[in-house]
């Protein structure tokens, strides 16, 4: 009976801390998502590079894989080696500013004053619509057992109804 009571006097205890529980919290939770999925991307591409240069072994299976997936989407029209590594740089540097803003924007989150997390989301919606186009021109559906297209769409979805969250569902 004792421990009945334990778990019934739990339960309401939960149940009230879920009473106290605001949307504030719900939208630090989303810029906190993007953060850090954002930071783990970057983490695995700076892998890559270390695999893909010979720091790493081959046999390294912590790494995103996406610098070889970059080389079969650029060869389509012969692109050099050296482009498609600035093209993935460029990426992995367009991300980081993006980790940052998410980051600053997480802890200096202000449900009045929401410049820095629509700079932060900006950022991110960018290099998703870069990727998009990108996937466009270099004619990444060609590329056999990807759906790159598809993924790059629905991220930029994601960051966008995010954002949207963020600036429409109340703060209580």
């Amino acid at each position: 009976m004792r421990v009945f009571l334990e778990i019934k006097r739990s339960i309401s205890e939960l149940e009230l801390c879920f009473l106290n529980f605001d949307l504030v919290t719900v939208k630090q939770g989303i810029i906190l998502f993007w953060a850090v999925w954002l930071t783990l991307v970057v983490i695995l591409n700076l892998l890559d590079v270390l695999k893909n240069t010979g720091v790493l072994s081959t046999n390294w299976k912590f790494n995103s894989g996406n610098f070889p997936f970059m080389q079969a989407v650029v060869k389509v029209y012969g692109t050099p080696n050296a482009i498609t590594w600035a093209l993935y740089a460029g990426a992995i540097v367009w991300e980081i500013v993006a980790i940052v803003l998410l980051w600053a924007a997480l802890g200096t989150f202000d449900p009045s004053n929401l410049r820095l997390v629509n700079l932060a989301f900006l950022v991110n919606l960018a290099l998703w619509a870069v990727f998009v186009i990108m996937d466009e021109i270099f004619l990444a559906f060609l590329v056999p057992g990807f759906n790159i297209m598809e993924t790059h769409r629905s991220l930029f979805t994601a960051n966008l109804v995010s954002l949207m969250a963020i600036h429409l569902l109340p703060n209580t």
